[in-house]
């Protein structure tokens, strides 16, 4: 079978908001509107709803906060009205009750602080030379996962599926919501590889029917929407080649399905070394592997191949020098990789 590859383009420039700043440059923009949060959350992890009130314009996001491996924050904000999803959301930073972050793709800020009660987060939204108020609530678990109360269709909301392609795994999730003119509009992100926000075209929903296409990778869906409207069952056409592809209504990932990578605590040695070349002034860094016991130990060196790859090699998820060197650790050789 031909394989598949969705080649989707590294960058896009979204003018987030560029329209309602330039409208309200010289105004003044209404108070802040304060909404009656859940309970006392006890981290910053989940999801915050907010609304940006510009002018007679409110733009609704939503802030989509995690905690990366190494432990920090990480951070996407979406764009609800715009049809825009999963915004990379830099520099982020929690001290105390200081949040901050910006959104360089769009040269902007936000500067708050948590309510007593940490259940809200209130500040201030630069860009430009315009700064807005913008608060933020935490949104109830699953709260993305139902059908929006105002939908003029069964199919709009969050959605999470996965492809299975030639040993691959990909996971997609999926919104759909309308335009002020009651058509649909759509975005697809794969976590993935890293993409978010790819723009659909020819979204509709026709009896149980859905279609949308994602012109940037020449791809095609076709569906049929059950009648509980939570299940989207269809295929994905891509260069000529068909792959099944099932959505479920639910804004939580499918869960990555890693069974080949280690899983710690390893029953070796792993630490971080560093290379220093004073000559050229230059450093390298790995991650070396020592079985358990005194040695000496045979030892590989692991290198990625050409392009730009991390020491795991990381392809799509995927990390097959992780996976090499634990197997060979565990074998009784040393490996720098």
């Amino acid at each position: 079978m031909k394989a598949i590859r969705l080649c989707f383009a590294p960058a896009f420039a979204f003018l987030l908001f560029s329209a309602v700043f330039s409208y309200i440059a010289s105004a003044q923009a209404p108070a802040n509107h304060k909404a009656q949060p859940p309970h006392n959350p006890a981290t910053l992890e989940g999801n915050w709803a907010g609304s940006l009130q510009a002018g007679d314009a409110v733009l609704h996001l939503v802030l989509h906060v995690s905690k990366a491996e190494g432990g920090a924050f990480k951070a996407t904000i979406d764009s609800l009205d715009q049809g825009v999803y999963g915004i990379e959301v830099t520099a982020f930073s929690q001290s105390d009750s200081d949040v901050r972050f910006s959104v360089s793709s769009v040269s902007a800020q936000f500067e708050g602080k948590f309510s007593a009660d940490r259940a809200g987060i209130q500040g201030t939204w630069s860009q430009g030379n315009v700064g807005l108020p913008l608060s933020f609530h935490r949104q109830a678990a699953g709260a993305g996962a139902k059908k929006p109360g105002d939908a003029v269709a069964g199919v709009e909301g969050v959605w999470q599926g996965a492809m299975e392609a030639n040993g691959l795994r990909l996971r997609f999730q999926l919104h759909v919501t309308h335009d002020d003119e009651k058509h649909l509009v759509a975005a697809l992100d794969s976590p993935d590889q890293g993409i978010a926000g790819l723009p659909a075209v020819k979204v509709s929903q026709k009896l149980t029917v859905f279609h949308f296409e994602i012109p940037v990778v020449q791809g095609v869906y076709e569906g049929t929407l059950n009648a509980a409207k939570s299940v989207i069952t269809g295929n994905w056409t891509q260069g000529g080649i068909t792959h099944n592809l099932n959505f479920q209504r639910s804004d939580q990932l499918v869960e990555l399905m890693r069974p080949q990578d280690p899983v710690k605590p390893y029953p070796y040695r792993e630490e971080q070394v560093t290379f220093a070349n004073p000559k050229a002034q230059i450093s390298l860094a790995g991650t070396l592997t020592l079985p358990s016991g005194q040695g000496p130990f045979t030892a590989a060196i692991l290198i990625a191949g050409s392009g730009p790859h991390d020491r795991d090699e990381n392809v799509a998820g995927h990390r097959p020098l992780l996976v090499l060197a634990d197997h060979l650790t565990r074998k009784g050789i040393a490996v720098l990789r």
